[in-house]
């Protein structure tokens, strides 16, 4: 998107986030969070687009951003050790407050002591939460550069190299979605009691935002084996491929680092999901004094939870179900953040200068993340919701995925995403699977439409559309 100065937007993300997500997402990039965000920046903004919430940023700003990032991360990889340490240890850190919480009675907190729970539940929150961008864009310099090591190594044709980086850039551990696909192999064969513990152990997977709720137990045990994956035999082993390419130590360290990446990104999933989860109560006790669901609080700005709970307020149905059906997230002038809804959504965004470019696109093309190809019908998925219209051998097209998507994508035959690179949660799934993948098309939800007849060749990144429906 261009403003009318002609200075660039960029599209960042489209995420199904409530209102006091997206204030977070802003907040983690703002001096805020200084302590880690190299150049913090304010030009960024939320706005509703098919079901989502879409991250715009100001590209002059972000480059500097990226570019600061690129020489503490990439230009000197020793300063990685340190990241992930910091990330590791606020994930955890997070997910214990949130732990405490659980265990809270506040049915004897006054509503000042229940403010300062929350407050601290945030603090803790935005601590952590700096790291997820800062993991989400380091990603792409490691995995990029990676890659470009692993293809100047092979010497062998284009689909034998994207399969062999996918092989190596696996995550360098499994996150709880990964060690649920192992343990969907062998459901039938356990105990009813092995099967509760799992189930107590992983019933907040579905948590992605405070107006998500928890599995119930029928849920789980319905979706268990959804998740198993085909048992093939792999050709070729990461230890195989490391021994026959000889890669020298740098070359071995920048590989290493991106697998471990990839293990983060799905491990912030971790964090975000059971902080979510075990800090369930306290959202609900915020939503019974302030007369409303807790879905209804996770559409509020901090300020106004604050305000409201000081006030002993009741919060507007009216104005949350106004934002429920899309809303803008800003930083006004002044730096502070903002949330508009309704008619205003358009006049804000006109006021910053949001106007959609026009763009006239003839091919679907992005980067083959999961060798092979199949043909099958479109399904274009924007939102969780929309999960349920994928049916077995589908081509599932969709914005990007995350665990929530597991059970739709082992029903696909193949996956399309407009965002994403070789490591992102779509590509390292879809190998799991053994399934076609086609990551980072920008537009394929803009362009393909439900029902269209399409191939996806894994193998070249390109999705070749055979008949419109």
């Amino acid at each position: 998107m261009k403003n009318s100065n002609s200075e660039e937007w960029k599209r960042i993300v489209a995420r199904e986030y409530g209102v006091q997500y997206a204030e977070l997402s802003l907040r983690s990039l703002s001096s805020e969070c200084k302590f880690i965000i190299p150049k913090p920046f304010y030009k960024q903004v939320y706005i509703p687009e098919e079901k989502n919430e879409v991250c715009y940023m100001g590209e002059n700003e972000l480059s500097k951003f990226v570019l600061s990032l690129k020489k503490k991360y990439l230009k000197k990889p020793e300063n990685y050790n340190k990241f992930e340490n910091q990330f590791i240890k606020f994930g955890n850190q997070y997910i214990e407050t949130a732990k405490k919480i659980s265990k809270t009675n506040f049915s004897e907190k006054s509503n000042g002591e229940l403010l300062k729970i929350y407050l601290d539940y945030q603090r803790k929150n935005l601590k952590y939460a700096p790291f997820i961008w800062i993991q989400f864009i380091i990603n792409d310099f490691f995995a990029s550069k990676a890659a470009e090591i692993i293809t100047s190594k092979c010497d062998k044709d284009k689909k034998s190299v994207n399969e062999f980086i996918g092989i190596i850039l696996a995550p360098s551990e499994k996150a709880s979605f990964a060690k649920l696909i192992e343990i969907a192999t062998s459901w039938k064969k356990l105990s009813i009691k092995q099967r509760e513990k799992i189930y107590k152990d992983f019933q907040w997977l579905p948590c992605m935002d405070i107006h998500n709720r928890p599995w119930t137990k029928e849920e789980f045990f319905s979706h268990i084996n959804e998740f198993v994956k085909p048992m093939e035999k792999e050709i070729l082993s990461y230890g195989q491929l490391m021994k026959e390419n000889k890669f020298t130590a740098q070359e071995k360290y920048i590989i290493d680092i991106a697998k471990r990446l990839a293990y983060l990104k799905d491990l912030k999933d971790d964090f975000r999901r059971q902080g979510i989860f075990y800090a369930r109560s306290l959202f609900e006790q915020i939503a019974f004094r302030l007369g409303g669901s807790i879905s209804n609080v996770s559409y509020l700005l901090q300020e106004e939870v604050e305000e409201l709970l000081k006030e002993n307020k009741k919060l507007s149905k009216t104005m949350v179900s106004e934002r429920k059906k899309g809303f803008v997230v800003y930083y006004n002038f002044a730096k502070k953040i903002r949330c508009q809804s309704g008619n205003d959504i358009e006049t804000v965004i006109k006021k910053i200068g949001l106007a959609p470019e026009k763009e006239l696109v003839k091919e679907i093309k992005g980067r083959p993340a999961s060798v092979r190809k199949a043909k099958g019908r479109v399904v274009i998925v924007n939102c969780v919701s929309d999960l349920k219209k994928v049916k077995k051998g589908d081509i599932l097209v969709s914005i990007t995925t995350h665990p929530d998507y597991v059970s739709a994508m082992q029903k696909a035959t193949a996956i399309v995403t407009d965002e994403g690179g070789i490591t992102c949660h779509a590509a390292i799934v879809s190998r799991e699977l053994k399934k076609p993948c086609i990551v980072g098309t920008k537009n394929a939800t803009k362009i393909l439409k439900d029902g269209d007849l399409v191939e996806v060749n894994g193998d070249e990144g390109v999705v070749n559309i055979l008949d419109r429906n």
